[in-house]
């Protein structure tokens, strides 16, 4: 929408003032709601316009202009491609901020992008996966308010430790046969020296394991994703 809205402005700009829409947009525009989304939409994307004073007007009409006051010279193809980088920008940013002080989301937040993620394929396993990614995995350290036994402890070790998306993944002896399984494939893809040295932070071992690392290696994922099959059937 405000990709849409934006191009229409330059377009309008550059008509020539014998055609209707001009006209029509210029009559209308001390009153025009559009044009107040219009430049909401602007402000959005920081960019900024240049006032022209029309004698006799109860409202000056305004011009796109890009950073630095460039923008005059361009035709719509260039404004168009300069409001698209703007756009992915200003999304990129929203998106990033919207993730600040979500403990749920740390993980998520070290994408540097969204994009798509080929290993969602609708199975039950990327269905799970995906819950681990967003630590939205029914465990008993989020759903203690409202399960059965009203705990936070894990009920499968019976190590009475809480029961975290971590936990069930890298330390609860229920699954530590999966685990092996899933150790094997993350080995033999990584490196034992290199696993070793990363398994120092926690963090970077989930990361790494839910395909979030920078270094996201997708046998490693479907490992995963088998593995978290395996044993939240088990748990279940």
């Amino acid at each position: 929408m405000v990709k849409a809205v934006l191009n229409y402005k330059v377009r309008i700009e550059r008509m020539e003032n014998k055609r209707w829409v001009k006209r029509i947009f210029e009559w209308n525009l001390s009153e025009s709601l559009w044009e107040k989304t219009c430049w909401g939409h602007a402000r959005k994307l920081k960019i900024q316009k240049t006032v022209c004073v029309r004698i006799g007007r109860t409202m000056d009409d305004w011009l796109l202009r890009g950073h630095g006051g460039k923008g005059m010279e361009w035709d719509c193809n260039k404004w168009k491609k300069e409001i698209e980088k703007l756009t992915k920008e200003y999304g990129l940013n929203k998106w990033k901020h919207s993730m600040n002080g979500k403990t749920t989301l740390i993980w998520y937040a070290s994408k540097n992008v969204p994009r798509f993620e080929i290993f969602y394929d609708g199975s039950f396993g990327s269905q799970l996966l995906f819950a681990v990614r967003c630590k939205a995995l029914s465990v008993n350290r989020r759903t203690w308010r409202w399960n059965e036994e009203n705990t936070r402890s894990c009920l499968q070790c019976n190590r009475g430790v809480e029961e975290t998306v971590e936990h069930l993944v890298l330390e609860c002896s229920k699954h530590e046969h999966e685990r092996e399984s899933l150790m094997d494939v993350v080995h033999e893809q990584c490196g034992e020296n290199k696993w070793n040295a990363r398994c120092v932070e926690e963090d970077s071992v989930m990361r790494y394991l839910v395909g979030l690392d920078e270094e996201c290696n997708m046998t490693v994922v479907d490992a995963m994703k088998d593995f978290i099959v395996h044993a939240w059937n088990k748990r279940q």
